[in-house]
């Protein structure tokens, strides 16, 4: 299986997800922010182009560029990643970057650490959680048999005919031109089905399903294009103001849904 993506951020300026998506993009993993919490820290980009893949109906996921340099750093930026993307839904991982050349001045245990430290916040809150590095970050800079196997790779290696080493996903370059971008961008292969694997465990916003209960106390609902939440609670609740029976259901800290976005309906 060989899926094609890309990876944006604020430094592909506006994006034509029409275009991205007639030009053959199967994904596409979208920056989140950087660092610890910081308003001047999130992708300026980051809601935009999650509402216009999310039109388009582009699978996507999100990364967060790492600069800790502990443990406790990790984990505030993991809570910092979570706080961005907290109501959304995601059909491929969340994911650390982990490659700033600041980071070169700690030692391969506390690399792998802070590593462990971010996908272990992200997991229990119930995303699937990816780590990205370059080839020689995996084989220098880490401890790679700890985190191989643990969470999933995504490996940078570019102009080459395959990647070296098994991973989830592959950046395959960072010179790719593709219709809707102006300029360069990164190219991707996933080789796992991802929003299956992801959906099928109600992870990333989704709820799991389960077959051991055959009369649920909700149904799912897939919000369309100029749908709100006043619209949809007057359509199946009866009343526009009951809305937030919706809210508390889905755990949405605001009014904003986005097109293909699965919501819970009480029943």
């Amino acid at each position: 299986m060989e899926i094609k993506g890309i990876d944006v951020s604020k430094w592909q300026g506006n994006i034509n997800w029409n275009e991205i998506k007639k030009d053959g993009t199967e994904f596409a993993i979208i920056r989140e922010g950087w660092g610890k919490k910081s308003p001047t820290q999130v992708d300026k980009k980051f809601k935009e182009n999650y509402e216009n893949a999310k039109t388009v109906g582009i699978p996507i996921g999100s990364y967060h560029y790492s600069y800790a340099d502990s443990t406790d750093d990790a984990k505030r930026e993991a809570e910092f990643c979570l706080e961005n993307i907290k109501g959304m839904q995601f059909e491929y991982p969340i994911v650390m970057d982990i490659e700033d050349r600041t980071m070169l001045s700690l030692s391969n245990r506390q690399r792998t650490d802070i590593v462990k430290a971010f996908c272990l916040e992200i997991e229990k809150a119930g995303y699937y959680a990816m780590f990205y590095c370059n080839l020689n970050w995996l084989n220098n800079y880490l401890f790679k048999d700890e985190l191989i196997g643990k969470y999933d790779l995504w490996l940078a290696q570019w102009s080459v005919g395959v990647p070296s080493v098994s991973c989830g996903i592959w950046q395959k370059s960072d010179k790719g031109v593709i219709s809707g971008i102006s300029g360069n961008v990164d190219l991707d292969i996933a080789y796992k089905n991802y929003p299956e694997i992801i959906k099928n465990k109600g992870l990333n916003g989704f709820s799991k399903s389960s077959s051991s209960s055959s009369n649920p106390s909700y149904f799912t609902y897939t919000v369309k294009k100029g749908d709100t939440l006043w619209a949809i609670s007057e359509r199946y609740l009866g009343s526009g103001s009951k809305y937030k029976g919706i809210k508390s259901l889905n755990a949405l800290n605001s009014d904003t849904i986005y097109p293909n976005q699965i919501l819970k309906i009480p029943k």
